[in-house]
């Protein structure tokens, strides 16, 4: 590209976690380009995380869904013009976005990574390889001659929200452990009964506070009661009574959080906060915990070998273990071993 480059648009609608992920790829372009204008299209209901980010120009819109939704984006964007369009999501809906936005050059995925015909409306490709995501979309400075990968994922967090999530972690004094027990896809979920039996044992060893957090939905309330009415102590039951700021917030106060592949770990990864994360069904190298690796119980390998019968070694890095079965290879016993370690590095045991 030229040297002038003026603005900078980005099209990631969503989702939550990835919305996260797009994070350090909006602070590299600001590092390096401190005078170019960001623009982010994102969809409304996620726009609330990210709301505050600092110099960054945001298009919020709506999913659409039909012809006149997609025509009035159409409209909603006849206003800007961009040197350059970031297209770090391959799917219809970003790709249709993607060719009603006017813009100089427009770059979305290459080979490996793209889907739904997302080179049809592109001119221009990026070379992500088989690596993390949030890796794979830093690629998209790389035309820029950026080619540094710090990982700098500041989230904009008020003090009001952080005010709340220090009051709601008063009612018990001490260390906090976070459990995140729906994932926005139910294949990847965990069972209720195991979590309550990771926490029942620990608690013999360890002396924490459990906070359950989740989002609306009736399974992510049911799961989180399930597990609550199985505990030998008292919990704080969250789930459903946060925004996403407050949750942000919620997630950079507790000291730990254990949580199947979803939104929220990506949030506690963004705060500093270490991760268990509970994996079967997608390759955590690719979705997982970026600093919390080491933390992961991964039953992927075991599930494209048992459910799939397949070779682990061989699937393609897009492969998906879409079964019920996947999630319950998870054993309790692992689980705690991966907690009682990372707690021995966190804090000493109670007395």
């Amino acid at each position: 590209m030229g040297n002038v480059i003026r603005s900078i648009g980005i099209l990631r609608l969503g989702a939550l976690g990835d919305i996260c992920l797009t994070v350090p790829l909006v602070r590299l372009l600001q590092k390096h380009l401190p005078q170019t204008e960001i623009y982010w299209i994102i969809s409304r209901p996620l726009y609330s995380l990210v709301e505050g980010l600092s110099n960054v120009k945001f298009i919020v819109i709506d999913k659409p869904k039909t012809i006149a939704d997609y025509w009035g984006c159409y409209l909603q964007f006849k206003s800007y013009y961009f040197d350059a369009l970031l297209v770090p999501q391959a799917t219809l809906r970003s790709n249709i976005l993607c060719a009603l936005t006017r813009a100089k050059v427009k770059y979305g995925y290459g080979k490996l990574h793209s889907r739904d015909l997302q080179r049809w409306f592109v001119n221009k490709t990026v070379t992500a390889k088989p690596e993390h995501l949030v890796e794979s979309f830093l690629r998209f400075a790389e035309p820029f001659g950026i080619f540094d990968k710090e990982i700098d994922w500041r989230l904009p967090v008020e003090e009001s929200d952080r005010e709340w999530a220090k009051s709601q972690l008063a009612s018990f004094p001490g260390k906090w452990v976070a459990i995140c027990p729906g994932a926005s896809k139910v294949e990847r979920n965990w069972l209720s009964e195991r979590y309550a039996a990771v926490v029942n044992q620990l608690k013999k060893q360890w002396d924490f506070n459990v906070v359950l957090i989740g989002g609306t939905s009736s399974l992510e309330k049911k799961m989180a009661q399930e597990i609550s009415d199985q505990l030998d102590a008292p919990s704080l039951n969250l789930v459903g009574k946060s925004s996403l700021k407050r949750l942000t917030a919620l997630l950079n106060e507790v000291d730990v959080l254990l949580s199947p592949d979803t939104g929220p770990l990506h949030i506690a990864q963004a705060m500093g906060t270490p991760v268990v994360g509970l994996y079967a069904v997608a390759p955590p190298e690719k979705t997982g915990p970026y600093f919390s690796q080491r933390w992961v119980v991964n039953k992927y390998p075991l599930a494209v070998k048992t459910i799939l019968k397949k070779d682990p070694a061989k699937v393609s890095w897009h492969e998906r273990v879409h079964s019920s079965n996947a999630m319950k290879l998870i054993e309790v016993s692992e689980v705690v071993s991966k907690l009682d370690e990372l707690f021995s590095e966190l804090f000493s045991k109670s007395g």
